[in-house]
This record gives structure tokens, sequence and C-alpha cells, in this order.
């Protein structure tokens, strides 16, 4: 009896619970690139990832400015902010100069649409759409983007074109390339998931890179100056340039 009174009173008590898995500890990177035409150096691109646990948020910034003989002929300010939670867009926002002519969208996902809201007018999406900014290489089997800039949606087509030697800054890397076709021409290069390289053909029919210059992780509570940084030797990428 007193065995059966013992094992009556072991499942009266309360179970401990199992230890709680420790989340991942937040993590901040912040990228630099050089935006680069025909040669010479005429803006750049900004790119900070804070992820915590299973929401990632993207910031991304790019000045351009062109002189013809010291005389500011064009400028391109854009700004965006992508938040994404385990795998879905839940918010995006982007204001941008374009010489002037000035853009603001949002995008919001409803129950079974994504709403995008661009200079005031409403564009009905899929949810699945994404941003083209590039910032990783999530967007490879898409056939549908839609532009940071100004909401427009773009059907494209993308093509892996496989695993190429490049010289970014320099420095060789083993890079993956995607070609972008369609109502959006890019070229595209990612060493794993860091973009190292973006080409595109300007209005002018000009070629302009962008190319990683540098990486450095910052503290996750704080978008103060980055720290350490390192150069775009190894373990490096840029973002998205104008279109």
């Amino acid at each position: 009896m007193r065995k059966a009174g013992l094992g009556l009173a072991l499942l009266a008590l309360p179970l401990c619970p199992a230890a709680a898995e420790t989340p991942p500890a937040a993590t901040k990177t912040h990228q630099s690139y050089d935006i680069i035409r025909e040669g010479s150096t005429i803006g750049v691109n900004t790119v900070d990832v804070e992820r915590r646990g299973d929401t990632t948020q993207v910031k991304i910034g790019t000045k351009i400015l062109v002189k013809v003989m010291f005389i500011e002929a064009y400028r391109f300010d854009h700004d965006s902010t992508e938040v994404w939670k385990t795998g879905q867009l839940v918010s995006f926002n982007s204001e941008t100069n374009d010489n002037g002519t000035k853009h603001k969208v949002t995008a919001t996902p409803g129950t079974d649409k994504l709403d995008i809201l661009a200079d005031g007018k409403h564009i009905e999406a899929p949810l699945t759409l994404r941003p083209a900014s590039f910032w990783d290489r999530s967007f490879d089997q898409q056939k549908e983007l839609f532009d940071p800039q100004n909401g427009k949606r773009l059907a494209v087509q993308i093509k892996d074109l496989g695993d190429e030697k490049i010289t970014v800054h320099d420095a060789q890397r083993q890079a993956r390339h995607y070609k972008i076709s369609g109502d959006l021409s890019r070229d595209v290069w990612y060493d794993g998931d860091t973009l190292v390289r973006l080409k595109l053909l300007g209005s002018d029919h000009s070629v302009i890179d962008s190319d990683l210059t540098q990486v450095a992780s910052l503290p996750a509570d704080d978008t103060a100056a980055p720290a350490p940084a390192k150069k775009a030797g190894k373990n490096a990428a840029p973002a998205s340039a104008k279109h």
C-alpha cells in the first residue's frame, strides 16, 4: 500500500517543463556598395539587415549624383524599409526622389492580397509578391516582382547562370550569377546569400555596377556607426541600384 500511495503521489506532482529553447541572438549587418558608371563612382548604396527570431528588417539607402563639368546633371535618393516574418513580407515603405520627381510606396498584406499604395494609388497584388530589392536571393523563383521606387508590378524571367569567378574591388570571388529579364533587366551575383555585384544599363545605355565595398557587424539594438568593418575581400555584398 505504501508503494501504491507513493506512486499516486508522484503522478499528482506537476511535471517540470522542459527547458525553453533559447532564441537565437539578434544580429545586424551593415553592407556598403559603390555605384560605378563607366568607371566613375557616382553614388553609394547601403543595406542594413537586422534579424530577431523569425523577424527580419531590411533598410536600404541609395544616393546617386552625376555631375557634368562640375554642374549637377542628375540626382537620385531612395530609402526603403522591409519587414519580413517567417518568410512573408509584413510591411514595406519607401520614399524616392528621382531628380525632382518624388515617389512614396507602402505595401501591406491583407487576408489574401498585398495592398500596394503607390503615390496615392492602390494596386492589388498576390501575397507572394516581393520587392525587386535583391538584398538576398530568395527572389530566384519569382515570375513577378514590384518596383520598390514606384510600386509597379513587373513580370520577370530569372535565369540561373551558375557559378562564376568575378573580381570585386581587386578581390576574386566565386559567385552565383542570375540574369533577370522582362519588365526589369538586371544581372546579379551572390556569394552564398550575399549580393556582391549588381549590373544594369542606365537610361543612356551606360553600364552601371553596384559593387560591395565592405560588411560590418552592428549592435542589434543600435544603428549607430558600424563596427568593425571589413573590406569586401571574401565575405561581403551590393544593394539594389536605380532601375
